[in-house]
């Protein structure tokens, strides 16, 4: 939903929308700049318009997704813009203080992130229309020329700025003035917006219908507005968040809910919860912006299912649906009915783990408590965040929300740095592919692997780097991985070093603390540990007739060496039938053992046995 909110700030604000004149070409941006606003009503009359209310109805082009929008503002960036599509509702707005946002769920979230911070600096000094400025320290605007669009002639103007990477680029009707066509980029995406329908407003022409297609989604929404107005009276209070947070869960005890049981396995944290009377597996994942229930268990609950959109998985893009989870339980601890999304990823982890996971506990579930994970003894603890004071003698970090995530700062041999995901959904620790080509990662020789997520598979890149630094504490020897491919997926963003899972925050207690938002970390009881990992090179993956199949061989690895190929069906390992073996979890945990562990291991390849010895070594010291 952030785009919807990027063509709200766009329709109501047409700030940097610019035209230029008549079929002579025009060099001069300043100039192409000032004649837009003389096209629409003249500069003054634009200024002279401080408040403006509209309505709009909204579609998402072929999800199944309709409704309605409203949004008030006021100069120079108090704003408020309230969406409703049916399965749910969305409200944004800033109070001249900072911005905020009340999600499907009702939470209430302050931005007040870096990334955040930073664009909402731009907004206002475009609402002073500093880019007129050609002396400007903060924007460079600059033409780039003429560019039929859709058959019409338009002059080009791109407009960059000082504070971070986001840039825009005008196409401007040359024969009318009124900007056709406008595209933003920033790091994670980018919008291509089509504006139509111009309509005067109080003496200013704005367009009435606008068609957006969002990247790398590629999905198209069309706002029509139905009703304009400028100059009207708003209450300043429209602007303010709402004085309460949502309460949407209970305590048994009334406090707490304290030390439940999880398991962890192959570095992820899964716990039972209650859903309809149903208990499953679901896994634990602050890098999940929400919620998710797979479509099977929402099948199976008999639950309605609406809409179909695209979402950032962690290669590529993955289809996302809505649906209304029944009121659910863990152990001590009561939720009410929340909206989640619905994504078929119950083959996944079939595939991965040979699991029957019902799906991932999220933003939605996380944010509502303060969570304490001690990962040595398997134990999860809920805190009521209006109650809860941290008496211990932990690292307390600063860690602003961004996109429903937590940023936290590391640091990797002591000159990586910067912002990272801190993402309980994820097993290892990843660079984003942009940091790591910046810092020529992926030229160095390192361990080829097969990773993956709800957007399926990425090939990555597996480095080995001397020590990582976290909050005063250090830790040796943690590998980190990065996508070889740019690709879609969430590791495509260059706004962010990368991705921080549980290779790193196993060796602690970790505490998130939503509300503060603030990550507090103790050494845990397996602080300094070197944890087994994977020394034969061979990805195997369980089939839908639970057949062990090779998936993926590391290039000069034990199992390239051994002779595996990709389709091979493991028939027996030292003489043991592949069914007695314990699954795919016992035979990755063999896969682990020491270097110099031997293994005769027979596969079905096409219909005919092989016998393949491997022996087992480090896959960071194999030339």
């Amino acid at each position: 939903m952030q785009g919807l909110k990027n063509i709200f700030l766009f329709t109501l604000a047409a700030v940097i929308c610019l035209s230029s004149f008549a079929l002579a070409e025009i060099t001069d941006p300043y100039q192409i700049l000032n004649r837009q606003y003389d096209a629409v009503g003249g500069l003054e009359k634009v200024k002279a318009q401080t408040t403006s209310y509209i309505e709009a109805d909204i579609e998402l082009v072929g999800t199944g997704l309709q409704g309605k929008i409203k949004s008030w503002s006021q100069i120079p960036i108090m704003q408020r813009a309230e969406a409703d599509l049916t399965i749910f509702q969305q409200t944004s707005g800033d109070n001249g203080e900072f911005s905020w946002m009340v999600d499907m769920n009702g939470k209430l979230q302050i931005n007040r992130d870096s990334v955040s911070l930073v664009r909402r600096e731009l907004s206002l000094l475009a609402a002073e229309y500093e880019f007129l400025n050609p002396e400007s320290k903060y924007y460079t605007v600059s033409y780039e020329g003429l560019e039929s669009i859709d058959s019409i002639e338009c002059y080009t103007i791109k407009t960059t700025n000082t504070l971070n990477d986001d840039y825009s680029i005008q196409y401007i009707d040359a024969s009318t003035f009124l900007t056709y066509k406008t595209k933003s980029y920033t790091p994670s995406g980018e919008s291509h917006s089509v504006n139509t329908d111009y309509r005067d407003v109080n003496g200013v022409l704005m367009p009435f219908k606008t068609e957006t297609t969002n990247y790398p989604t590629k999905m198209v929404q069309i706002i029509q507005i139905t009703k304009a107005e400028a100059n009207i009276e708003i209450d300043p209070a429209l602007f303010q968040p709402p004085g309460e947070d949502v309460k949407d869960f209970k305590f048994v005890n009334g406090r707490d809910a304290i030390d439940i049981h999880f398991e962890y396995i192959e570095n992820h944290i899964y716990l039972p919860m209650e859903v309809g009377g149903v208990t499953r597996l679901w896994v634990l994942d602050s890098g999940a912006g929400m919620t998710v229930i797979t479509k099977k268990f929402a099948n199976e609950l008999g639950l309605e299912i609406e809409g179909n959109i695209k979402g950032k998985g962690v290669g590529n893009l993955v289809d996302v649906s809505f649906t209304n989870l029944p009121e659910f339980s863990l152990p001590g601890l009561n939720f009410n009915s929340q909206k989640v999304a619905v994504i078929e990823i119950s083959n996944l982890f079939h595939k991965w783990l040979g699991l029957d996971v019902a799906g991932i506990i999220g933003y939605d579930f996380l944010s509502r408590l303060v969570v304490k994970v001690d990962y040595a003894n398997e134990l999860l603890s809920f805190y009521n965040p209006d109650e809860f004071e941290y008496r211990g003698f932990g690292k307390v970090i600063d860690a602003p929300l961004s996109g429903n995530m937590f940023h936290v700062p590391l640091t990797v041999d002591g000159e990586y740095g910067g912002k990272w995901n801190l993402d309980l959904g994820a097993g290892g620790m990843s660079f984003h592919h942009p940091f790591a080509k910046k810092h020529g990662f992926l030229d160095k020789k390192g361990v080829k692997k097969l990773g993956g997520g709800a957007g399926g598979t990425v090939e990555s890149q597996v480095l080995m780097f001397d020590e990582i630094e976290f909050g005063g504490y250090k830790l040796q020897n943690i590998p980190i991985s990065m996508p070889l491919e740019e690709g879609e997926g969430a590791f495509a963003s260059s706004e962010l070093s990368g991705n921080a899972g549980n290779t790193v925050f196993e060796h602690f207690i970790l505490y998130l603390d939503y509300k503060r938002e603030q990550v507090i970390i103790e050494k845990g009881d397996y602080f300094g540990k070197l944890f087994p990992r994977d020394n034969s090179g061979l990805n195997v993956l369980n089939t839908a007739d639970n057949e062990l199949e090779v998936e993926y061989i590391s290039e000069n690895s034990p199992a390239e060496k051994a002779g595996f190929m990709a389709g091979d069906i493991i028939i027996s390992v030292n003489g043991i039938n592949a069914e007695f073996l314990g699954g795919i979890r016992a035979v990755n945990k063999m896969l682990e053992a020491e270097p110099d562990t031997k293994y005769t291991i027979v596969v079905d390849r096409d219909g005919k046995e092989e016998k393949l010895k491997i022996k087992l070594a480090d896959l960071f010291r194999t030339k």
